[in-house]
């Protein structure tokens, strides 16, 4: 009797201690990719490309409501959007601008869903994306937004894509071939941060560590993952994605790179970046490897 006791409490114990990892598992596994918003996507996508060799991780196309295309740095993919979706009054970007993260959540878009409810998080599911295959219709993506999660002019949601491996190869692919070319021209390794401008710190970091937890944290207003870029917070007066950190091979060589094609700025901290104006004014500045 004693020993089917003991049998038991164990099993409740080990039970307990299941219910308890399940419920600390971080709902976000990594960055799968951001995304800049342009009328000029396909002209930037071009550019990026062909001047710094990054590898293309899908060709820009047309999807239903907008065209976008993928580029590979690295660690996580930056996609190119040029929305042609009915942005709401006074919401559409006046300029080129970072505008979205997309998560990879551990669990599907339902159960992701599901989970978000329980954490009193808001939440946001559009219809599933599909595309058109010999008159069949498949799903590719589901996406659960989080529309109160700040800054509010930007778009951060979880992207369930249903054939995860192949988008994983696609990805693995790209990026062993930007390896290949040692990061091309400027040497890139990876996006070492995804720089996140909020109004209230306070109230974003209280909403970004419900969402995240329990991700591992480099600093109160700094989100980390095993793989892909950081997520940073920082105050700004006029919120938004404010702009990436690219990890490089050496400083020297990409600064020596910008500076015989006339592309080189500095921010006000000294940090060498590319000439905003070369890019539609967008931020992207460089740390060493």
């Amino acid at each position: 009797m004693r020993r089917v006791l003991l049998l038991c409490m164990a099993a409740s114990l080990f039970l307990m201690a299941f219910i308890l990892r399940a419920e600390e598992s971080p709902l976000a596994t990594r960055v799968e990719h951001f995304f800049l918003v342009s009328d000029r996507a396909q002209t930037l996508f071009t550019y990026f490309k062909d001047t710094f060799q990054l590898p293309e991780v899908w060709q820009f196309s047309q999807h239903e409501r907008f065209s976008s295309g993928g580029l590979s740095l690295g660690n996580t993919v930056l996609e190119f959007v040029k929305a042609e979706w009915e942005w709401p009054k006074g919401a559409k970007p006046l300029k080129t601008v970072f505008y979205g993260i997309a998560f990879e959540p551990t669990l599907d878009a339902d159960a992701t869903a599901a989970e978000l409810t329980k954490r009193n998080i808001p939440l946001q599911t559009p219809p599933p994306s599909k595309f058109q295959t010999d008159d069949r219709k498949q799903v590719l993506w589901e996406n659960v937004g989080l529309p109160a999660l700040p800054p509010a002019n930007a778009s951060v949601f979880f992207c369930d894509y249903k054939d995860r491996q192949a988008v994983a190869q696609r990805r693995k692919g790209a990026s062993a071939e930007l390896a290949k070319r040692m990061g091309g021209p400027l040497g890139v390794v990876a996006v070492a941060e995804i720089t996140v401008g909020v109004q209230d710190l306070n109230d974003a970091r209280g909403k970004w560590s419900a969402l995240l937890n329990p991700s591992p944290r480099i600093s109160d207003d700094a989100f980390d993952f095993s793989a892909g870029p950081r997520i940073h917070l920082v105050h700004a007066q006029s919120p938004g994605i404010q702009g990436i950190v690219l990890r490089v091979r050496s400083i020297g060589e990409a600064e020596k790179f910008l500076k015989d094609r006339q592309l080189l700025a500095k921010d006000d901290a000294g940090h060498i970046a590319i000439s905003p104006m070369a890019i539609e004014g967008l931020a992207i500045r460089f740390m060493e490897k």
